[in-house]
């Protein structure tokens, strides 16, 4: 398994400027690019391949590679809605696509999603030497029918007292019992080590 690459960013971040400054009672514009930027930190802290949760925070496509095939494909993001496509290439670097019903989305008791093949599936062989298989699948909680995000409300709060921490000044006095909040509320959302 090689590293994920991002391939569509999601459309809205998972806490609006609006719910930031109403939770930290800013008023005025004076500190919306400030707050932004803090908002944005505190969001690449979390997610995507690098974060600390290894999860996807609002709906967003990715594409995991692999050398070969095998019967059961780990994805390296969670929480995966769907399957987009499989891929794969061959020695003159033609790509072909596997039919649908070759293969499902499965997710473990850890909630590390896999592609899982049927078992009649024939692997193709004469693969191309690197990165012969792709996989792009949908990663992150939705939006809403009004276009909102739907993240866990936890990981919300969390991420405004990243922010908060950062921005207000009463708050860096306070950080460590703040940083102990916001671990014990993104706790549920680590990856498991099994």
């Amino acid at each position: 398994m090689l590293r994920p690459v991002l391939v569509t960013a999601p459309s809205a971040l998972p806490v609006s400027l609006a719910e930031v400054k109403s939770a930290l009672r800013v008023d005025g514009g004076d500190s919306d690019t400030d707050l932004e930027r803090l908002i944005r930190s505190a969001v690449d802290h979390y997610e995507g391949w690098s974060g600390i949760l290894g999860i996807a925070l609002v709906a967003q496509t990715w594409r995991q590679d692999f050398n070969s095939f095998d019967r059961k494909m780990m994805l390296g993001l969670r929480p995966v809605q769907s399957i987009s496509s499989v891929k794969w290439r061959n020695e003159a670097g033609q790509i072909s696509t596997v039919a649908a019903e070759d293969y499902a989305l499965k997710t473990d008791a850890g909630g590390r999603s896999y592609v899982r093949f049927v078992n009649n599936f024939s692997t193709p062989s004469g693969l191309y030497e690197d990165a012969a298989v792709s996989i792009e699948f949908v990663v992150g909680w939705p939006l809403s029918a009004e276009e909102t995000p739907t993240t866990p409300e936890d990981i919300k709060t969390a991420i405004i007292l990243h922010v908060q921490k950062h921005y207000d000044e009463a708050a860096k006095t306070n950080s460590d019992i703040l940083e102990r909040v916001e671990r014990d509320l993104i706790s549920r959302y680590r990856a498991p080590l099994f």
